[in-house]
């Protein structure tokens, strides 16, 4: 992370010296952008930006990121849910993207992990769907008729 009042070659500003924030300071700008979804990462900071939203109102779609594309590990479900249920105390759920902190690529991840990752993404965000009593979404990789092999 850039240190307190850096600034990254995007020339945003990315970090706060009085909360320790990474968006802080960019995110008034950020959210007078001309787009429907701004993105922020969450899932590497574990949604230490989230109270944010609660200073800096916007009609704006908000996409959080609730898997890591630093590391090989595969969050649990549950991990997946607590990230976003932190974000729903902040943003509400109409206008709240569940997805990625970046891209798998550029890391090297393996589309096995990356795959993974993703039915992670899925399954968190039906935990709270559930709770909400939204629809979920149907997880092809977590049907075990699908298997290759039958669960014993």
């Amino acid at each position: 992370m850039p240190r307190s009042g850096s600034t990254p070659a995007g020339g945003i500003p990315t970090s706060s010296a009085s909360t320790g924030s990474r968006y802080e300071r960019a995110l008034p700008y950020l959210l007078q952008l001309d787009a429907d979804v701004i993105t922020f990462e969450c899932a590497s900071s574990d949604g230490k930006d989230l109270p944010l939203f609660a200073k800096y109102r916007t009609d704006k779609k908000i996409g959080i990121g609730v898997v890591n594309h630093c590391n090989t590990v595969v969050e649990p479900p549950e991990h997946v849910a607590r990230l976003i249920r932190k974000a729903l105390e902040y943003i509400p759920p109409e206008r709240l993207v569940i997805t990625t902190d970046c891209g798998f690529g550029r890391e090297g991840l393996s589309r096995r992990i990356a795959y993974y990752k993703c039915v992670a993404l899925v399954e968190g965000t039906n935990i709270v769907r559930r709770e909400l009593g939204l629809p979920e979404a149907r997880v092809r990789a977590a049907d075990p008729t699908l298997w290759f092999e039958s669960p014993r």
